[in-house]
């Protein structure tokens, strides 16, 4: 549960604010990734979709480090904990997506990180459906999904049990029932039988969080119409209607500009001007925190 609620909060991303015109990964190019991605017969209804679309999130926004290398002449090691991991809430999409898009997430990165760092498939791929299977299952018995409002709060509670998460025992609590804790242990089994001169397996995870000050979006020149929708709900979307650019088939917000916004995260924009010209992109939007000033998005007419 603890790596749950971990799962639902809003991490700070770890560069500052990116802007790039690339067009998010389309229809066809989630079409291809079923060939690598079959469906399971005891993925809920609805989920394949999803699942798909978190691949495609995974490939376009990829972890730049994925091993850790703490200098005390220990040898690297892969942490299947990401404390930047993207969360997803009901008021970025729908409630279906809200419930079993962070497993899509989980399961997509894990498993597009495995193969990046060339473990053999017959080290992680069945401790890896295992947990899929185990945080499905945990989500189906999860409460209605989150708002933005219920996130705020959970944040809360959680810094409220820091002190108990930390007071944990080593060897209970419910800590080797954590599906991070399980995968670990079997992935790394099977990597000293059949891969040992790759990076040792651990879930480490010590992830902290906090909530980034305002940030404030303009355009240039002014008196650009700004329509954003959360990169990853941009993808399901595309794997269910015909053009996920219609503002009203998909879960489009419109961004008043000039004024305090709480944006954090990967954001696929388009933004039209008075005179019809129209921009289209992805951006990653990282906040500032504490006493540090506040962040400023530009979107710009021409250039980058």
């Amino acid at each position: 549960m603890r790596r749950i609620r971990m799962l639902m909060l809003v991490a700070a991303l770890a560069s500052p604010v990116a802007a790039g015109a690339k067009e998010p990964i389309g229809a066809a190019g989630l079409k291809a990734i079923e060939a690598k991605v079959p469906p399971q017969g005891w993925y809920p209804d609805g989920y394949y979709d999803i699942r798909i679309a978190a691949e495609g999130q995974i490939a376009d926004f990829p972890r730049d480090t994925l091993t850790m290398d703490w200098g005390d002449g220990q040898p690297p090691y892969y942490d299947v904990i990401d404390c930047n991991a993207e969360y997803v809430s009901l008021d970025e999409t729908d409630p279906l997506t809200a419930r079993y898009g962070g497993v899509a997430l989980e399961v997509a990165r894990l498993r597009a990180e495995f193969e990046r760092m060339k473990y053999p498939v017959a080290v992680y791929a069945e401790p890896l459906l295992a947990f899929e299977k185990a945080m499905i299952e945990d989500a189906k018995a999860a409460p209605e999904p989150m708002s933005e409002a219920d996130i705020a709060a959970a944040d809360a509670a959680m810094e409220a049990d820091v002190s108990d998460a930390a007071a944990e025992p080593a060897d209970g609590g419910g800590f080797e029932n954590d599906p991070y804790y399980r995968l670990a242990q079997a992935v790394e089994a099977n990597r000293a039988r059949l891969a040992p001169k790759l990076p040792k397996v651990v879930a480490d995870g010590g992830c902290g969080a906090g909530e980034g000050n305002p940030v404030v979006v303009r355009t240039s020149p002014p008196q650009g119409e700004v329509l954003m929708i959360n990169a990853f709900a941009f993808k399901v979307c595309t794997r269910k209607k015909p053009d996920p650019w219609d503002r009203f088939a998909c879960k489009w917000n419109e961004i008043e500009t000039g004024v305090d916004q709480t944006l954090s995260g990967r954001y696929v924009y388009q933004v039209k001007w008075p005179d019809g010209t129209v921009r289209k992109g992805t951006r990653e939007i990282a906040p500032s925190y504490d006493d540090e000033p506040k962040v400023t998005v530009t979107f710009k007419k021409t250039g980058s």
